[in-house]
């Protein structure tokens, strides 16, 4: 069932909306869920898996008060294709970022993070779906080399370069789930297909943690189990608002717009967690993100 019906004249910055509130959200998710492995002795698998059941659960509702018939519609081969696209852009790049957030920092991971549209632009033109420029593969390099000036003790510290090294490989699933999954979201629709993307994902996630034997029971904080929430909900609402976005915005754009991620996400790790914000962060930072425009502009 095709979903592209015209745009309303009044509704033409829909979808920058959209992909803009998916982004600022998204900054809020990482220092959540950092404060959470700080607060309590819950294992990063426990907390990847409890994000993406909360979120499901938001889908299924979400599904089953609006487009339901779209799941009706799709095809076994889809239903395929989707299984796997979410085992790539939830279940491995979430398993990823968790772990991750158990070596490294809130800034560290946002700044490598900032890298998606870069990744995103890569892929597009390794599957030639975007054209290549001068202009883009200058940003390219530049956002790659602004990521390795602003994060040099990753370089060296072992714990923390094995958590970029994690943060990197997250990165580089969800900008593959971004452009792979563009034409399943245009034909089914934003919330069918993040719906189907999440509970695969799930049963994915859930046969992984088995093998780091998930106690009968968690023990949590109040103000943990709030947070852990809040991470489930934002996160159904990041992957359904930027889905929603890729139904009328190409991929690289979508992409570009997390170069929000790393400004929004550093300030609130300084804010809540007391990360230091260095002259490296700040330079590299700003390059990276000048990096991202070109490739943007590209």
């Amino acid at each position: 069932m095709a979903l592209s019906r015209p745009a309303e004249p009044h509704a033409d910055h829909g979808p920058l909306l959209y992909v803009t509130a998916a982004v600022l959200t998204l900054s809020t998710v990482t220092p959540a869920m950092k404060a959470v492995l700080r607060q309590s002795d819950i294992a990063p698998i426990e907390l990847v898996c409890l994000r993406v059941l909360i979120a499901f659960a938001c889908l299924v509702l979400l599904t089953l008060t609006g487009p339901w018939q779209e799941l009706r519609q799709m095809t076994g081969s889809d239903v395929i294709r989707l299984t796997l696209l979410g085992i790539l852009g939830v279940g491995i790049a979430y398993g990823f970022a968790g772990w991750a957030l158990a070596y490294t920092s809130v800034s560290h991971y946002s700044l490598i993070y900032s890298l998606h549209p870069t990744f995103t632009a890569l892929i597009s033109l390794s599957l030639r779906k975007d054209r290549a420029s001068v202009v883009k593969i200058t940003g390219i390099a530049l956002s790659l080399c602004g990521c390795l000036y602003a994060i040099p003790e990753g370089l060296h510290d072992q714990a923390v370069g094995f958590g970029d090294l994690l943060v990197l490989l997250f990165t580089l699933s969800a900008a593959s789930c971004v452009v792979l999954s563009t034409g399943m979201v245009q034909r089914y629709g934003a919330a069918a297909a993040t719906t189907v993307m999440f509970g695969t994902s799930l049963f994915f996630l859930l046969l992984a943690a088995m093998f780091w034997s998930i106690p009968s029971r968690l023990h949590v904080t109040l103000s943990s189990g709030l947070l852990i929430i809040y991470i489930g909900i934002a996160t159904a609402a990041v992957f359904f608002l930027r889905n929603l976005s890729l139904q009328f915005l190409t991929p690289a754009t979508v992409g570009a717009f997390h170069n929000l991620v790393p400004v929004f996400g550093i300030f609130m790790a300084s804010l809540f967690l007391d990360e230091a914000i260095t002259a490296n962060m700040i330079i590299g930072g700003a390059v990276t993100l000048a990096g991202v425009e070109l490739v943007r502009r590209g």
